[in-house]
């Protein structure tokens, strides 16, 4: 039986993706989560990479942090 190389090669791009994608830095986003009920995503456009200047925030994001990193009553009643 002869082995087929073009699977292994094939699958090797889509595994380095799903690594990339789950191998973030999520240091606040457990607290957050716990502290809040929002995911990563009701502030941030998309997950920020450790060292990332810019932290990626929406306009809720933005309005979170100018509230001294609590949600305002308007955000807590907002589904995610």
């Amino acid at each position: 039986m002869k082995f087929n190389f073009k699977l292994p090669l094939l699958l090797l791009p889509l595994v380095a993706f799903f690594i990339m994608i789950y191998s973030f830095n999520a240091e606040a986003g457990l607290k957050y989560k716990k502290e809040t009920g929002k995911k990563c995503t009701f502030c941030h456009v998309s997950i920020p990479q450790k060292g990332d200047e810019d932290p990626k925030l929406n306009e809720d994001g933005k309005l979170f942090k100018n509230n001294g990193y609590k949600l305002t009553e308007e955000q807590r009643n907002k589904p995610d």
